[in-house]
């Protein structure tokens, strides 16, 4: 086998609490995922030669080893010793820094691949350092789990057994959100509050909500603190939420 396509599922945080910054830089999370249904597609091709190429259809991703994909190939092929050149075809349907996480599913995709392109070569730990090493999200897309408890920054993780089938509405802006930039202005103490309930739920009784079914308890738990932050910086997100919560 020479070339395998995969998909690349995006994600939603029903539960974000930001408990302080790390001595890594990162911040210190406590987050339930769910995966959902929209996804990216990527192509990788073993080709002649060694290096990398990377191929997108949306015009704004770099193309370097900057992007994610790109750097999950690169830090695969180091840790493997397997130096074969590779090309990434990348289709790309989740928005770009939209909070989804598609630049860390596609991240993802590319270590599950390469693993089965290359027959194994990395043991499962291995596998999970890598995608520890590309991002934070990276290792909750390499689970392939639809539910998962996060800690740490996020890769601590615990799939959780739910049967709980939800849609989402998803709305995007028409404008990016970058994560960074969210997180060097978060305001922990702006991060304590929702607008719901006046005060932060405790996520477990969110999960006890998502194991039972229970669709409308489901909405009393929901939580992310960085949504202040996000709607003091960007006022149209504001401005959505509440022509929402209207109807």
């Amino acid at each position: 086998m020479d070339s395998i396509t995969l998909p690349a599922y995006a994600k939603v945080n029903l539960y974000l609490d930001v408990l302080g910054k790390r001595p890594d830089g990162y911040h210190e999370l406590v987050t339930l995922f769910e995966r959902i249904d929209l996804a990216d597609e990527l192509t990788l091709r073993l080709t002649s030669g060694q290096g990398i190429t990377l191929q997108c259809d949306h015009p704004e991703l770099p193309l370097d080893g900057t992007n994610l994909a790109a750097k999950a190939a690169m830090a695969y092929q180091r840790a493997a010793n397997w130096p074969v050149g590779l090309n990434i075809s990348l289709k790309k349907r989740i928005p770009v820094a939209a909070g989804l996480g598609g630049g860390s599913s596609d991240a993802a995709a590319v270590l599950m691949g390469l693993q089965k392109l290359s027959g194994d070569r990395l043991s499962e730990l291995k596998l999970l350092e890598c995608a520890q090493d590309v991002g934070a999200d990276v290792a909750f897309f390499l689970a392939q789990v639809p539910w998962a408890f996060g800690r740490g920054r996020g890769d601590d993780l615990e799939p959780l057994p739910f049967t709980t089938h939800l849609w989402q509405l998803l709305i995007w802006p028409g404008f990016p959100i970058p994560t960074k930039s969210v997180y060097q202005a978060f305001d922990p103490s702006a991060g304590c509050r929702t607008s719901l309930t006046g005060q932060k739920p405790d996520v477990k009784l969110l999960i006890h909500a998502l194991r039972d079914n229970n669709v409308p308890r489901i909405r009393n738990f929901l939580f992310n603190a960085l949504d202040p932050t996000i709607e003091a910086l960007y006022t149209a997100i504001r401005h959505v939420k509440e022509m929402i919560q209207k109807q």
